[in-house]
């Protein structure tokens, strides 16, 4: 009898203990923001609640957390409310990291609570929607180049997105575009070699670098190019994107100016006067504006020293003229003159270029073969002669002077 009077009053106290014991629910977990895009942090709020009459103690929430979420540093799976009194209701928050390369879709995460023990669990799904790549050419260490020339040009590549860009392949357009009418247009600039770059992703405010060698056609106009960069890649969801960059290029070159004496007429000889003619040519791919030449000899008279030209084109040559007298005592052979040309280039940039020229000048016999012993000869002849007299007369006048005065002393 007293056995059985044990057990009734055990169990009746078990169920004591029990019925004073908190009931505990999570009916509600939210999450901001909502959906959450990949790579950013999301906070997770749990609401437990207490349905009972009585205080719930030693309660506890445990987060599983699996990819592609991960908790922040600091956090922990496992929280320990503590008490909870009766129907009261307690939020506990989660800090989670969703991963940068993770695919749009619904994630689940579960939760386990209880009083004392976590035996109860609730799942709740997480929606994770990637925000969309965007790649940008933001670089180029080369904005000029040449006709007839490769360069190499290297491009710095900027993920200006909030997503993850994979499989990325940078590359120039075609080489030529087809009008509406059916023409063919062949770009002055195109890509040599492979032509093609690979990387293998970018993260969201992530750079790379890649080099592309570029030729341009050898009649290319000298203008400012803009020329189409495809990117080509894949967000995280395997979406095939393509953006299309614009590298600013301006096709210049510089003029190469050169000139040689084109005649004497009729020859450079002592004492005597000529006709001089210089050929100014240019060799270079721009043309060359604002020409001012100017000449410059030692023992040559010069009637004209300073010479406007004008704009000498690319792949051209002018003449100018201008009346010389070589000094009676300049001696015959190559005599230097000095060219100095003063220009702008293509940028209009002035530019100054000195070239030694070389003027031929004959002696008597050099003449006489010339001429043939003709007139010209009798006519230098005759400056000859007159030369002569003139340095007889000045030397005799000094002789005079000095016997004057020797006289009146």
């Amino acid at each position: 009898m007293n056995g059985k009077f044990l057990a009734i009053s055990f169990l009746l106290l078990f169920f004591a203990c029990y019925a004073a014991a908190g009931d505990l629910y999570m009916n509600t977990v939210s999450y901001e923001p909502a959906p959450v895009s990949s790579g950013s942090t999301m906070s997770i709020w749990t609401y437990v609640t207490n349905n009972s009459l009585y205080e719930a103690v030693d309660a506890r929430i445990k987060a599983d957390v699996e990819y592609p979420f991960s908790l922040q540093p600091g956090q922990t799976e496992t929280r320990y409310i503590g008490a909870i009194e009766s129907y009261k209701t307690v939020s506990v928050e989660f800090k989670v990291i969703v991963d940068p390369k993770a695919s749009d879709g619904k994630y689940s995460m579960k939760f386990h609570f209880g009083e004392k023990g976590l035996y109860k669990s609730k799942e709740v799904l997480i929606t994770v929607q990637s925000r969309t790549p965007k790649l940008e050419i933001v670089e180029s260490d080369i904005t000029e180049v040449s006709p007839g020339r490769a360069t190499a040009v290297n491009l710095t590549i900027k993920n200006v997105g909030g997503s993850v860009a994979k499989n990325i392949v940078v590359k120039t357009t075609e080489d030529r575009t087809v009008t509406s009418t059916g023409v063919v247009v062949e770009r002055e600039i195109v890509s040599l070699g492979g032509g093609a770059n690979y990387i293998q992703f970018l993260d969201p405010d992530e750079e790379a670098r890649v080099q592309l060698l570029l030729g341009v056609n050898q009649d290319a106009e000298l203008k400012n190019y803009s020329v189409p960069i495809t990117l080509e890649y894949y967000d995280v969801n395997g979406t095939a994107k393509t953006n299309t960059g614009y590298l600013g290029l301006k096709v210049t070159a510089e003029p190469d100016l050169d000139a040689v004496i084109g005649s004497v007429k009729p020859f450079a000889f002592p004492g005597m006067p000529a006709e001089l003619t210089v050929d100014l040519f240019n060799l270079g791919l721009a043309d060359a504006r604002y020409i001012v030449v100017e000449l410059e000899a030692q023992g040559i008279e010069i009637e004209e020293p300073k010479q406007f030209i004008g704009t000498l084109e690319a792949d051209d040559f002018d003449s100018f003229k201008t009346g010389i007298k070589v000094g009676s005592n300049v001696k015959a052979g190559q005599v230097p003159i000095t060219l100095k040309i003063t220009y702008k280039d293509d940028k209009l940039e002035p530019r100054v270029v000195t070239k030694q020229l070389s003027m031929k000048v004959l002696n008597a016999g050099e003449l006489q073969a010339a001429t043939g012993g003709g007139p010209a000869l009798i006519v230098v002849g005759l400056i000859s002669l007159l030369l002569q007299l003139i340095g007889l007369f000045i030397v005799a006048r000094f002789i005079y002077k000095k016997y004057r005065k020797f006289r009146e002393k």
